[in-house]
């Protein structure tokens, strides 16, 4: 029994692990961190040559850019949508004009009486250039419709500036080669600044002197046209003039 008691007490403690030196973490000193620093600063203020579309290119910073890109994020969204629903819009008119093409050419009396698998034959051929001229029967149609909305906007122009805006003459100008104003109205004001500026003069000092309102009296000086970025083909320049009217 004793022996068994003697057993019991002396019973061996768990035996632990031996301890290893603790890892202590590096902290950057001050010289580390000034000069982790000065590298975050130098990426932030660092510049990047950016191409844009129009050809001109521009060094940014990442803020730069980023604001940049905040800015035209709208513009951009919407000229995406106006792209979609062109393309959407565009191939609406080419399968209808394909279902037209096929429909008439099937239904010619010329084919009244021909074997179906040679008018089958002949419909696939003679219905992509029909087609082809639905097209272009469209775009010419689009193309006068524009044309009548330009002459509206010039018959307008001749009421607002009465025995001075020559129609023919603008429209010569604007066929020359080496004009970059597609606006009738800004083309004009630049063709006859002097006489635009002394107009507004004029309008002014009546509304000041005489106390009728005129459509401005602001006694600053109107800017001077073809300053902005002038469109860069004519269906742009439509654009501009028509948002006018």
């Amino acid at each position: 029994m004793e022996e068994e008691t003697k057993d019991q007490d002396q019973t061996e403690a768990p035996v632990e692990a031996p301890k290893g030196p603790k890892t202590l973490k590096k902290e950057s000193t001050p010289a580390e961190q000034s000069t982790e620093k000065v590298e975050s600063d130098k990426v932030l203020s660092k510049a990047y040559k950016i191409e844009f579309p129009d050809g001109t290119s521009r060094d940014m910073t990442p803020d730069e850019l980023y604001e940049h890109y905040q800015k035209i994020g709208p513009e951009f969204n919407r000229k995406s949508q106006e792209l979609a629903e062109y393309k959407r819009q565009q191939s609406e008119t080419e399968a209808r004009n394909k279902r037209t093409a096929e429909e008439s050419v099937s239904k010619s009396t010329l084919l009244e009486n021909v074997d179906p698998s040679v008018r089958d034959a002949i419909v696939q051929i003679v219905s992509p250039v029909i087609q082809e001229a639905l097209g272009q029967r469209d775009k010419a149609e689009e193309a006068k419709r524009v044309n009548e909305r330009e002459m509206k906007r010039l018959d307008d122009l001749e009421k607002k500036y009465p025995g001075k805006f020559n129609k023919l003459e603008i429209l010569r100008k604007m066929q020359d080669p080496a004009n970059e104003i597609y606006d009738p109205e800004v083309l004009y004001r630049t063709l006859h600044w002097d006489d635009y500026l002394d107009e507004q003069i004029t309008a002014a000092m009546k509304g000041k002197s005489g106390g009728t309102t005129t459509e401005s009296t602001s006694t600053e000086a109107p800017k001077k046209p073809g300053e902005t970025t002038p469109a860069k083909s004519f269906s742009e320049a439509t654009k501009r003039a028509m948002s006018r009217i």
